[in-house]
């Protein structure tokens, strides 16, 4: 099954300081804001997606 990108102008791009979680989650406070099911659904997207975002 091939894979194609849907809208290139919104393809991710990775920071320069990269880690599992984006910095700009956790210095927005939104650790304390999200839910748990709403982080379990994060992390799954985080780690099923390529470099392209796409599953």
């Amino acid at each position: 099954m091939g894979k194609h990108i849907i809208a290139t102008d919104r393809v991710r791009r990775v920071p320069r300081q990269f880690s599992w979680v984006d910095h700009r989650l956790v210095r927005g406070n939104y650790l304390v804001k999200a839910s748990a099911p709403a982080w379990a659904l994060y992390l799954v997207l985080v780690t099923v997606g390529d470099e392209h975002g796409v599953s």
